[in-house]
Parts: C-alpha cells; sequence; structure tokens
C-alpha cells in the first residue's frame, strides 16, 4: 500500500477569463472545483493506476468536510486529522486568448503542536502498513520548517521508503532526513542551491542533490520533460507533445507514477517513461483533473528516454 500525506489541502476552483486584465472587472466561467493539494492530486493519480492508496493530513471546516466525501465516494481511503478553521481555497485564471494560467493560493488554516503530535501518530501507524509514503505540498501556518524532515525519519524508521516534494525551506529541512526521491522542479532547484541550472549545470545539481544522501532525484522540467539522477544511472526523459491546459497535477502525476514504481520494484527508466506520459496527459486535462490513464498508455512509445 501507499499512503499520501497533505498538509495544506484546498479546493481546486479554475475559471476561464477570456483577455484576463489586471485592475478591470473580469466576467469568468467556472471551469472545475476539484479537492486537490499535491498529495491528494497523487492519491487520485494512483487509484486510477490500480493501487492501494490512504491518503492523510489536515482538513479543517467545510471545505475539509466536503474534501473527505469526495474521497470517500471515490473509494479512496482517507484518515485526516480534523483541525479547527478552514481549509483553503486555491483560485486557478485560465485565459485561453492571452494561453496564460493564473494562480492564486490562499495560505490555509493554522496549525497548532497538539494536532502535528496526532499526525505523527498517524505517519507511525501508515509506515508499519505502506511501502511507501509521500509528503507533498506547502506547510500551513502554524507548523515549523523542520516538520517534513521529522515525518520523513518517523516513516523510515518504521521500513517505509519516502517521497518528498515540496519547495523553499520546507524541502531544504527535510533533505536532512534523506528522503528515498525527491521531485523539485527546475525553479526549486535554483531557489535550493542559489545557483542558475540551464544547460550543462542540470546535471551537476542533480548531483550536489544526491551527495546530500538521496537515492533518486528527478527534477520535472515542464514541457521539457525531466532529469533522473541515482547512483548509477542519469537519464532525460523527452515528453509528447501535448495541448497543455492546466499546470496543475502534472508533477504531482509524476510523483505518483515514482510512487507505484517504488512499491512495485520496476527500473527507473520504465518508471519514468510512464511518469513522463501520465504527467503529459495530466498537462492535457483540465483544473485538477486527473489525466486520461489509457491515453497515457498510448502516448508511452512517444516519450523518448536518453541516457546521458
Amino acid at each position: 500500500m501507499i499512503a499520501t500525506i497533505t498538509l495544506n489541502p484546498a479546493i481546486d476552483k479554475s475559471i476561464i477569463i477570456s483577455k484576463f486584465t489586471i485592475g478591470k472587472t473580469n466576467r469568468a466561467r467556472v471551469d472545475r472545483i476539484d479537492p486537490g493539494g499535491k498529495g491528494i492530486n497523487v492519491a487520485k493519480v494512483l487509484k486510477q493506476l490500480g493501487c492501494q492508496v490512504i491518503t492523510s493530513g489536515f482538513l479543517a471546516g467545510n471545505n475539509g468536510r466536503y474534501i473527505a466525501a469526495y474521497l470517500t465516494e471515490q473509494e479512496i481511503m482517507n484518515e485526516f486529522i480534523v483541525i479547527p478553521g478552514e481549509t483553503r481555497q486555491n483560485l486557478k485564471i485560465v485565459d485561453p486568448v492571452r494561453k496564460t494560467i493564473t494562480e492564486i493560493n490562499e495560505p490555509g488554516a493554522e496549525v497548532d503542536e497538539s494536532y502535528l503530535k496526532q499526525l505523527k501518530d498517524k505517519v507511525e501507524e501508515l509506515a508499519a502498513q505502506c511501502q511507501v509514503i509521500v509528503f507533498s505540498g506547502s506547510l500551513p501556518p502554524g507548523l515549523p520548517d523542520h516538520t517534513y524532515k521529522q515525518l520523513i525519519l518517523l516513516a523510515k524508521e518504521r521500513g517505509a521508503q519516502t517521497i518528498l516534494d515540496t519547495g523553499g525551506k520546507a524541502l531544504w529541512k527535510g533533505l536532512e532526513a534523506c528522503p528515498t526521491l525527491i521531485k523539485p522542479n527546475k525553479q526549486e532547484v535554483e531557489e535550493l542551491l542559489q545557483m542558475e541550472v540551464g544547460g550543462g549545470k542540470l546535471l551537476d545539481a542533480a548531483d550536489h542533490l544526491l551527495n546530500l544522501g538521496l537515492d533518486i532525484v528527478v527534477i520535472s522540467l515542464g514541457a521539457e520533460g525531466a532529469l533522473l539522477a541515482s547512483g548509477n544511472q542519469k537519464l532525460r526523459a523527452h515528453p509528447p507533445a501535448v495541448e497543455a491546459n492546466s499546470t496543475v497535477g502534472a508533477g504531482d502525476a509524476m510523483v505518483a507514477v515514482f510512487a507505484y514504481g517504488l512499491e512495485r520494484g520496476l527500473p527507473l527508466a520504465e518508471t519514468l517513461r510512464l511518469a513522463t506520459a501520465v504527467s503529459a496527459a495530466t498537462a492535457a486535462a483540465h483544473g485538477s483533473e486527473v489525466g486520461d490513464i489509457e491515453l497515457a498508455k498510448n502516448m508511452l512509445h512517444e516519450v523518448k528516454i536518453q541516457e546521458i
């Protein structure tokens, strides 16, 4: 079984505004309203892949109840810690004329130490029954930067493999726990290492991260694919060309496939190929809708894997 932990879930509301203009009145059409948050998005993809998955984290208020009800309806096991306040709502503004996507994300409900203790107990419980635990997304207000580090260490102590997908100080501190795999994007790597990583420097950046004690580093590059580095492999994935309708969830889809690959012991090249295809299919979907898995499988032959 695979577990996903989302500390700061959200309701993802996508609206369409043609010629979106700052400082003016814009007429919008609601496109989709989806339960979201990175770990929840990962769980949706894992469910589509046929995995047994359970998701946890923090939920609050009416939005939190909506997310829990949705997951139960989709037959995704969920055991969240309920906290005071209200789970956040994130707004995605899609402009089909200018071909832009603008994201406006709320900070989320504040979490105090007593609720974090409950989550730590839940992570220990899940790590005893799950081969892989995915920790992903931003930290909500009230939690210290080293939160992911603490949770990853708890999971590792009980034998689970761990994936971390976050950014900023939460990523930097989380690296101290040496998760099995991380999946930053290029911008997050540049922020982390305080250097530009274009061209040949991308490999140097991946090696630097591996030297911190990680097993696998995957750097997502959007429409340009991804770079994977492990102790004995360096692979570059080039995705098929698709019309991107949403940037929401494509990286989460990639994380989901790597969790799937770790759980099933798949070769890294095979996992990277599938992850790239599923990510492309998700980018072609709307809102934070899960990409069509059958479409992804049909695109597998279009994914180019280059050994570096």
